[in-house]
């Protein structure tokens, strides 16, 4: 069962996202739960013990006194308890997973946990490593900053954020920066590599986050167009790339070669600039879109011919190979607005609005790509035959930027 937040008990999430940020599972809880001391013991929470290998309830045998118990921190305004928690499965045929609080009686009593109240429950990591259970009732005695701090502590992440805002605050109040790379017209990465360079963060490419691989930062001068997530080429192993090119090194180079199209600006060359979309939305005259085949785990990209109609894959990623990357890019992300002007022959900038984001979620993801909202950039082109020479300019997933929120849930206005 999913447990939707109330708006109030969102913004106590929320306010414990900003010194702990892990997954968590909630439970609604009602009479009969606390009456019985029988928790069911939901996929959420079942995958979250399980990622810290804390209890696979699939190797527990049937009955209470099979269970695995761990001591909890239940974190309340000004004081912090130790809880047991005990973790099992019934003695019946189906084996349900529960869980029970020890004295949730009393603490019914005692107004700590009510019918109707929802539990946050979630795991940090204590300095020595080993990971800890907490719960946090998000209804009633909710913690303050201060309770959250002095007991979990911060993330990695949290820490190295508040580390870098008074830095942030000098960029966005100082006004207008020259460009890093210096003299010369503007080029579309100059705004990040600018902020970047301001931020003392070395501007070569990386597969992660670009601040201590902890901190995605992303910046931009215009507000209407997309956001890249992240770049990752795609696969071929079994495609008409793969039989035309046996060389995987070769097969993004040969991909232009077979699809593109006569360049204009590199004669004697195919030039393959085009954005894949969704088959309702593909926004390419190229015949390319995206599909999300969710039995063979992998996104596609579909060439339709022009003149015979028929289809074919084209390349794809596999789930996993998109997941890994989008989670290792953004682990957290600064999201910088910034505008431009030039004085002489020096493009200058100047930040202005910041938000943050933390990790995103995979699953919506996948669904922004049906939607046509995530598309993929393919840039670059190559000649026509025999060695290949020309230019591939970095094929990049982006996003519309109205659908940051969903993919990455709240993002955070940064007040500086």
């Amino acid at each position: 069962m999913i447990f939707t937040p109330y708006s109030d008990e969102i913004n106590v999430i929320n306010m414990i996202h900003r010194f702990q940020n892990e997954d968590y599972a909630l439970i609604r809880m009602t009479y009969t739960m606390i009456e019985k001391n029988n928790i069911d013991a939901n996929g959420i929470l079942r995958d979250l013990l399980l990622s810290y290998q804390l209890v696979d309830y699939n190797q527990l045998d049937n009955g209470g006194k099979f269970g695995i118990s761990y001591d909890a921190l239940f974190i309340q305004n000004g004081k912090t308890d130790i809880i047991k928690l005990k973790f099992y499965k019934v003695s019946n045929t189906r084996g349900d997973r529960r869980f029970s609080i020890e004295t949730i009686k009393r603490k019914m009593k005692n107004g700590e946990i009510n019918e109707g109240d929802l539990l946050y429950i979630s795991i940090f990591k204590q300095e020595n490593g080993t990971p800890l259970i907490y719960v946090i009732n998000l209804t009633h005695n909710i913690p303050t900053e201060n309770d959250l701090f002095n007991t979990i502590g911060m993330d990695a992440i949290t820490e190295l954020f508040f580390q870098i805002k008074p830095r942030l605050y000098e960029i966005v109040h100082g006004g207008f920066f020259d460009n890093s790379k210096g003299y010369g017209p503007i080029a579309p990465k100059d705004v990040g590599d600018t902020l970047e360079s301001l931020l003392g963060i070395d501007t070569n490419n990386r597969m992660n986050a670009d601040y201590n691989g902890l901190i995605e930062i992303k910046s931009k001068g215009g507000k209407r167009t997309l956001d890249t997530l992240f770049t990752l080429r795609p696969r071929f192993e079994g495609t008409r790339v793969a039989e035309y090119e046996p060389s995987d090194r070769n097969r993004v180079s040969a991909f232009a070669r077979i699809y593109g199209y006569d360049s204009e600006a590199h004669p004697g060359y195919n030039s393959l600039y085009i954005t894949i979309g969704s088959l309702e939305a593909p926004q390419n005259n190229q015949g390319f879109y995206l599909t999300v085949n969710e039995e063979e785990r992998r996104v596609n990209i579909i060439w339709c011919s022009s003149i015979t109609g028929k289809k074919e894959v084209a390349a794809y990623w596999s789930f996993d190979d998109l997941k890994h990357q989008l989670y290792m890019k953004h682990p957290s992300t600064l999201w910088i607005k910034a505008e431009s002007r030039v004085v002489g022959s020096m493009v200058q900038f100047k930040y202005n609005e910041i938000e943050f984001s933390r990790i995103p979620q995979f699953t919506t993801f996948l669904s922004l790509i049906k939607a046509g909202v995530i598309t993929y950039d393919w840039r670059g082109y190559t000649t026509k035959e025999g060695r290949y020479a020309g230019k591939n300019h970095g094929n990049a997933w982006r996003i519309k930027p109205y659908a940051k929120s969903d993919l990455f849930g709240v993002i955070e206005a940064v007040e500086l």
